[in-house]
This record gives C-alpha cells, structure tokens and sequence, in this order.
C-alpha cells in the first residue's frame, strides 16, 4: 500500500523548498518587491493596497508591494525561523527529558515547568518574556524570539521523551543491559534513542506546524520576528514589522479582513500550506517506521 501522506507532503514541501531556494527567480515573482505608492488608470488614482488582478494575481499589500511576490520570497525566511526554532527546542528537551528519568532535581524542573504552562497558555507567556523591556528593544530580538518560542514548550517535548524512555524501562533489552552493568550513558545512546528515534523525527516535523501556528497568533497581537519603530506625530512611536515571513502580513488582520480581505486571506493561504505539508510528512513518517519495523520483525 502506497504511503499517501509521505508522498503528498514530499511534493508539497518540494514546492516550499523551490519557493525557498529560486524564488526570486521565478518569472513571476518581483524579485525587488518595489513598492508602488499610486497606480494611475482611466478610472482615476488608486493608492495601496491594491485588489487581485493581472498586474498583482493576489493583490498587494499596504505599501504597493506584489503579495504573491512577498510570499514566496518569505517562504525561505519562514522555513529558517521555523526550523531554527524547532531544532532548538527540541536540542534543549531531549537532554532535560533524558535527564529527568535519572535525576530527581531535573524531575521537579520538569515537573514545574509543565505544571505552570498548564494555566499559562504558550502565547501569553511568550508575549510576556518578549515584551521585557531589554528583549522588546534589543538589537538581537531576531535571536531572543527564536529562543523564547523553544523555551516555552521545552517542558512538552520533554516530558514525552521521559515518558518513553520509562515506557522502554520495562523491556526485556533494557533490563539485561542494566543487568550486565551499563551504565545510564550507555543505555541512552545505545538502546534508549535508536528505539525512540522514529517518534522524536514524527514529533519534530508535526512541532514545526505548531511553531508557525504559534508565530501566526503572535504576529495578530504585534508581536514580529523583527522591527523598527516609527515615529509618531503625537510623540509616540509605532512598532513596524520588517520580517516577511508568512505571519509577518496578519498584523492588520482585524482591519484587513472586512476592507482588503486578499492579504490576510493569501497569508493564511500560505500558513495552512506549510502546516499541512508539515503534518502529512509527520503522518507519513509515522506509517514509514511502522512498515519498516513490521518488514524487520
């Protein structure tokens, strides 16, 4: 039987990595992203945005510029975020969940940690280690919200590493390596992670759909990848999205859906694509190790 989900989700994530890598150099891509402040017709002036039509396929977005031209060129800067953001959680969940089976101190972090995400949900605690004053203005926030979106679901990833590797505990394999003095180092690396690859490779593809949903719902609530501040003429200054990765292009969501509805409607066009693509290849990988395994035994 045909493995659909690995195949469907390949395609689709073949599509992203072209996007990604020759984007710009698609003939239909404005490669420039020019911003276009008026457009004259014989029906009068128009200012941005500007509506779909033969000129913008998806329309432009409020400064002039080709919406479908700033999708697929952000494609390669949503993946790096996403991905960056992944790896990083998971490279600081895997020797915390490792650590917890064998240590009573890294339990209680563990333990605490998931006990206070459990009335905190992931955005609220997210906006409120961003919105720290020397994180909110610093000139590396690219860096801290990379850092702040893995932090915050460290103790998930990491409570079901521990949750396997005492499920593994009671195997016939793991008592006779313990029986003939292995040490827990060796338990780990030789007969812990081979047997609990397949699930970490299924739960890393399925966790970067959960950190671009999560960078979706930040971007609603003004909160970027990166920014510059505008000055205002009451005193006051305005945070300016400078990222173009996907979520970047709902911070105007709540105006943009009821007067320039083609912008929010081609990002979530966008978001949904890349999330699917990351759940069927997850879904797909997930049916592929079963396979193999039933193949082997």
């Amino acid at each position: 039987m045909r493995n659909i989900p690995l195949v469907v989700g390949c395609i689709f994530f073949f599509f992203l990595l072209l996007f990604a890598m020759v984007g710009p150099s698609l003939p239909f891509i404005d490669s420039e992203l020019k911003e276009e402040i008026m457009r004259k017709d014989e029906s009068g002036i128009h200012i941005p945005p500007y509506p779909p039509g033969k000129v913008n396929w998806l329309g432009s977005d409020n400064k002039g510029r080709d919406l479908l031209s700033l999708l697929v060129i952000g494609t390669k800067e949503t993946l790096l975020v996403v991905f960056c953001a992944g790896a990083l959680r998971y490279l600081l969940a895997i020797p915390l969940g490792a650590g917890a089976v064998f240590s009573k101190v890294l339990l209680r972090i563990l333990n605490g940690w998931n006990y206070l995400l459990s009335f905190i949900p992931p955005i609220f605690l997210v906006a409120l280690f961003l919105g720290i004053p020397f994180i909110y203005f610093s000139k590396h926030l690219f860096f801290w919200f990379l850092i702040i979106i893995a932090i915050v679901e460290v103790g998930r990833v990491a409570e079901m590493i521990r949750s396997q590797i005492v499920h593994l505990s009671g195997n016939q394999f793991i008592e006779a390596a313990i029986t003939s003095g292995t040490t827990s180092k060796g338990l780990l690396m030789r007969h812990y992670f081979p047997h609990l690859r397949p699930q970490l490779i299924q739960n890393f593809v399925s966790d970067l759909a959960r950190v671009l949903f999560l960078m979706a719902q930040l971007a609603v609530v003004q909160i970027f990848i990166s920014r510059d501040f505008i000055s205002q003429l009451g005193g006051g200054y305005l945070a300016n999205n400078t990222s173009i990765a996907y979520p970047g292009f709902l911070q105007t969501i709540m105006r943009d859906m009821w007067t320039h509805s083609w912008i929010p409607y081609s990002t979530v066009l966008f978001i949904s694509f890349m999330i699917i693509t990351f759940y069927l290849l997850s879904e797909g990988i997930k049916i592929w190790y079963k396979k193999k395994y039933r193949f082997l035994s």
